[in-house]
């Protein structure tokens, strides 16, 4: 749950409607702010965007790192196609698998989509849970312009491989604790990233970050925390969604995309959460039961690292299923 604070408001509701109700209060307020519904993995989020959009007419606006993908639909909880045919969705299904987006790329396509979408007197809607994207357009982020360094990159690799993922992430934690928060000790493509440009700027990456808020947000937000009052609940639906995403036929889908991409190993899709699992048990490297487990677990992980980062803000409603 997340920790009380002076400066950020809280309301708590016994249903997903009294939530609703306070969106849309908050919002009928604040007819010229954006709404950003954002919050822990299977915390409500996609419902409570969707029910916002039929009532007000708005459209929405994904902040999802996996949503982008085509053919990853189960394991990213993408809207049906039903509900895509209802409210347009923008920034979902964008990609192939082996693509690569990163908040500077995501960010270079939002805030031109989310102006163009308000010049055409469209409401844009916000929502998902990858809150680095959401930070970047509350904070207004510019990104330095490094131009990519491939030997750069690969020597860094080569380090990060010899060194082993777990040592780098402490090395990454010595030199900058914040940005280590938002990492996971396995992912390897932004431990990279961080190096890279730590060796190309000689600033870690919290004080770039801190560097590229100073001019500000172009657009005005009415950002919303999404959450459930006990970690336990958040936990519960965790698993609960994971075993509903195994009965949708997630392993027949990842089984697809694997026999689509053959090189699917170095493909950025194929990490995600419950993909990388389920390709190991495909592969015949653990049970199926195993690869379940290990998907919840990270879950679970990326849920806290989900709300460690939110709590370091102080702009955000706090919305919490009581």
């Amino acid at each position: 749950m997340p920790r009380k604070a002076l400066s950020v408001s809280r309301f708590s509701s016994a249903s997903r409607e009294g939530l609703l109700e306070e969106v849309l209060k908050r919002a009928g307020e604040l007819p010229h702010k954006i709404p950003v519904i954002t919050g822990p993995t299977a915390a409500g989020k996609s419902w409570l965007a969707l029910e916002l959009a039929r009532q007000t007419g708005g459209q929405i606006v994904s902040c999802d790192a996996m949503q982008v993908y085509r053919g990853f639909d189960i394991g990213t909880a993408k809207a049906s196609a039903a509900e895509q045919a209802e409210i347009p969705h923008h920034l979902i299904d964008i990609l192939d698998p082996c693509e690569v987006i990163t908040v500077a790329s995501y960010t270079a396509m939002a805030r031109p989509l989310l102006g163009e979408l308000l010049e055409k007197g469209k409401k844009p809607i916000l929502c998902g849970g990858s809150v680095q994207y959401i930070s970047s357009l509350l904070d207004g982020l510019r990104f330095p312009q490094v131009e990519p360094d491939a030997d750069l990159r690969a020597l860094i690799g080569d380090q990060v491989d010899d060194r082993g993922l777990e040592a780098s992430w402490e090395l990454v934690r010595s030199l900058d604790p914040e940005a280590a928060a938002t990492l996971a000790k396995a992912d390897r493509r932004r431990i990279i990233r961080f190096f890279e440009l730590y060796e190309q700027t000689g600033k870690t990456l919290t004080e770039l970050n801190r560097e590229s808020k100073k001019e500000g947000p172009d657009l005005p937000y009415l950002p919303f925390w999404v959450d459930l009052t006990s970690r336990e609940a958040l936990y519960d639906r965790i698993n609960q969604r994971l075993d509903r995403m195994l009965d949708q036929g997630l392993v027949q889908e990842t089984a697809k995309l694997m026999e689509a991409f053959p090189d699917y190993s170095a493909c950025p899709a194929f990490r995600g959460i419950g993909y990388r699992e389920l390709t190991l048990f495909l592969k015949g490297q653990t049970s199926l039961e195993e690869a379940r487990e290990q998907a919840a677990r990270a879950s679970r992980r990326y849920a806290k690292r989900q709300q460690t980062w939110l709590r370091a803000r102080r702009d955000l409603h706090i919305l919490l299923l009581d």
